[in-house]
């Protein structure tokens, strides 16, 4: 069973401290966390954490069981699929390329993909709703389209636990929606989700828990339902919240 644990993790960078501390957080099989709070407040870097792409100034990340940092980079893959905020492609791969670079893990050193890995990044780009793409360029695809591709090829991955640094951001309410759905299904498959977010609407939709930060701290995690709580998201975010009634492409997994 998947399973990814956070034990009062701190970190700072040069010149900046403590932009986490004593983050705590267990993600299982099954369930989805959605990480929300201001620019700034420590997001990205406990995702990355979490990753193993960064590592803690104190405590530790553990990987059903095991410390992430005695893991190698794929191991750390083999369990984990990350998405992060920003990418820059380096070339104009085809978007079928692309989405097998996913299958890196899978595949030895020196080795060409096989038809089994061609098979699962053609399945990834049709569950995230761009098998139409496959062909095209990259480079050449929309920021929304771009978007699907890379959660296409996180999919593609096959790993137990997935997180994702923004992923509805530049995405127009019906693909935003689309991967809504798409997360949650994930999770009632068995996948261990946690995703970054500003849109308290996905959040609401589809995660079991809202862990919202604030310079760095955690502001009382608990279920997504405290998302309507006016004065905590005023706490997190700096900002006056009045609570409306509005149209939502998002339905409640409920």
């Amino acid at each position: 069973m998947s399973r990814l644990e956070a034990e009062a993790l701190c970190f700072s960078r040069p010149g900046i401290k403590n932009l986490l501390t004593d983050v705590s957080l267990s993600l299982e099989a099954g369930r989805i966390i959605a990480v929300l709070g201001a620019n700034g407040a420590g997001k990205t870097s406990l995702l990355s954490l979490l990753a193993g792409k960064l590592k803690p100034g104190r405590g530790r990340v553990l990987l059903e069981g095991t410390e992430l940092s005695s893991l190698s980079p794929r191991e750390i893959a083999l369990k984990i699929a990350f998405l992060p905020q920003i990418e820059r492609l380096p070339f104009n791969y085809p978007v079928l390329d692309f989405v097998l670079l996913g299958r890196a893990p899978h595949i030895s050193p020196l080795s060409l993909p096989g038809q089994g890995d061609y098979r699962a990044a053609r399945k990834a780009l049709e569950e995230a709703g761009v098998a139409s793409l496959e062909a095209r360029g990259a480079a050449t695809l929309s920021g929304g389209e771009f978007q699907l591709v890379r959660i296409a090829r996180c999919l593609a991955q096959e790993s137990g636990i997935l997180l994702l640094d923004e992923p509805s951001s530049l995405l127009d309410p019906a693909h935003a929606a689309a991967v809504a759905q798409k997360l949650s299904d994930l999770a009632k498959s068995g996948m261990a989700i946690l995703f970054t977010t500003h849109d308290i609407g996905l959040a609401y939709s589809v995660a079991d828990t809202a862990i919202l930060l604030h310079q760095g701290r955690l502001i009382n995690p608990g279920s997504a339902k405290r998302l309507f709580d006016m004065d905590t998201l005023k706490k997190a975010f700096g900002a006056e919240f009045t609570e409306l009634s509005l149209p939502s492409a998002y339905s409640p997994r409920a």
